[in-house]
């Protein structure tokens, strides 16, 4: 009778961690990084193969997207399967006698060239690194609802942070507040959920993305309210540098639905105020086609971004906008909604 086998590496032999949600995963699929520094993605079911490849792909390339895409199999990298894997009990289970696989699961295995790995591996373990946080210690509990919401209210931030450090489950309280009936609290919350991803990514990176996954889900599922997901979002990728800005083609798959436009392009130009550099490296000018016919409050969010960006291709956008039309924007430092004419956006250029 054939025993099950630890798995290890194709490439170098040893054995291998079980797989995990990384830090640096881009989807919900559980992965390692072998000492050898070849990446390992699990197929659980047997169905999602090209997922899981581009899983590996990615964080062996650090997230870098273009690079990813550039990369030519057998000269860029390597990739090796390892079949009939089983998560639960992290084996490799034997094949029947009659040569069938018994389990669907596999292990998607890839490897960089040695040029490729030497110049991503630290940018891998920079993503991968944690502080220890010097920090009042709280209770390991769940805040209730009310709780919560009086530390926000009395913009007790470190001591909000403190729970949610000592219980990441808190970060689903406060992403319930995101379908507050009050606009100003839902774009408040937003703004603290962008100031805790802030923090929380140096000792706890895994948290912050999962919560990132999970508001861009919840905003593209039609059973709920986009209503403050797609700017929390924004406030999140605001915050934190460059490290979850390719979440950013997640936001602009949004911008082709009327009733999420104001929202990601709040989240753009909460972006755009901040870190400039990380909208120019996508297919911001596609916000243009979104100009002739639109509301004042689209127009003026537009305006407002592509001054961020110091983007002159708006100039000749002018004739499509009416400057004797307003619109309501929130302002972030008063926490209020104000008048803005448009004729006064289009004088900062």
């Amino acid at each position: 009778m054939r025993i099950p086998k630890i798995p290890t590496c194709p490439f170098c032999g040893k054995p291998i961690a079980k797989p995990t949600f990384l830090a640096i995963g881009f989807s919900d699929l559980e992965a390692g990084i072998c000492e050898c520094g070849s990446v390992y993605v699990c197929d659980v079911t047997g169905h999602n193969r090209g997922a899981a490849f581009v899983e590996a792909l990615l964080i062996a390339c650090a997230g870098d997207w273009e690079l990813a895409w550039d990369l030519i199999p057998d000269e860029d990298y390597k990739e090796i399967w390892i079949e009939n894997y089983d998560l639960k009990t992290h084996t490799i289970l034997p094949e029947s006698s009659y040569g069938k696989r018994l389990f669907r699961s596999a292990l998607c295995f890839i490897k960089l060239s040695d040029d490729l790995r030497e110049t991503q591996e630290p940018k891998i373990k920079k993503l991968l690194q944690k502080e220890e946080p010097d920090l009042p210690k709280v209770e390991k509990r769940k805040l209730s609802k009310k709780e919560l919401e009086e530390l926000i209210n009395q913009n007790s931030l470190n001591l909000l942070f403190s729970y949610i450090l000592a219980e990441p489950l808190n970060l689903n309280v406060l992403q319930k507040f995101l379908y507050h009936p009050d606009p100003v609290f839902r774009k408040k919350v937003s703004v603290i959920i962008g100031l805790v991803s802030e923090k929380l990514v140096k000792f706890r990176p895994e948290k912050v993305l999962e919560l990132l996954k999970r508001l861009i889900y919840s905003a593209a599922d039609s059973a709920s309210s986009a209503w403050g997901a797609l700017e929390a979002a924004g406030e999140i990728i605001r915050n934190t540098k460059d490290r979850y800005s390719f979440f950013i083609k997640n936001l602009l798959a949004f911008i082709e639905f009327p009733e999420y436009r104001p929202y990601v392009l709040y989240a753009f130009y909460r972006i755009s105020e901040k870190n400039p550099h990380l909208l120019k490296q996508h297919s911001y000018l596609k916000l243009l086609n979104y100009l002739e016919g639109a509301s004042s409050e689209i127009q003026g969010l537009i305006l407002l971004i592509f001054y961020n960006l110091k983007s002159p291709e708006i100039k000749s956008y002018f004739d499509k906008i009416d400057p004797e039309k307003s619109f309501k924007l929130f302002n972030y430092k008063t926490y209020n909604f104000e008048t803005v004419f448009l004729k006064d956006l289009l004088k900062k250029f």
